[in-house]
């Protein structure tokens, strides 16, 4: 009876050890996994959409002095009819609008550059929203872009 009861805490130490072998790699390694997750999350926040019907909606904004230049860039896959949209400078600082242009082009492609007049330390957002259209697409795919500079 004290065989079997020695044999059984043999056992369980023997499992328990097992046990804390087992686990203890997994928590050395603990902070680096949490490192991984932690640069894997910074990535994520850079995330770009695919797009079904556009290769590409770029948007440039560049200043000279108390001008800005708004540059827009629209490429459609192979197939695209139409792009369409509203190209829109947001002054973050005053918190207004302060142009907005309509963006419509028959074709895959749409490249264009708009001026407006802005104020000098003031920061400014220009930004894209619009649709490309296929061949036999009716609704559009909706696309965005949008970029960010101080003047």
């Amino acid at each position: 009876m004290k065989r079997n009861s020695l044999q059984r805490k043999a056992v369980g130490l023997l499992l328990a050890g097992a046990i804390m072998i087992c686990v203890q790699p997994n928590l050395a390694y603990a902070e680096d996994n949490l490192a991984c997750a932690e640069e894997m999350q910074m990535q994520t926040k850079s995330v770009s959409p695919m797009y079904v019907q556009s290769n590409r909606c770029q948007m440039r904004l560049d200043f000279s002095g108390r001008t800005a230049k708004c540059q827009a860039l629209i490429r459609g896959k192979r197939g695209t009819t139409k792009i369409s949209g509203l190209l829109k400078l947001y002054d973050n600082t005053a918190g207004r609008q302060v142009a907005s242009w309509a963006v419509s082009e028959s074709s895959s492609y749409y490249s264009g550059t708009k001026t407006a007049t802005v104020k000098k330390g003031h920061s400014y957002k220009l930004s894209f929203s619009g649709k490309v259209y296929g061949k036999n697409d009716k609704t559009g795919e909706a696309i965005s872009s949008s970029t960010s500079g101080k003047s």
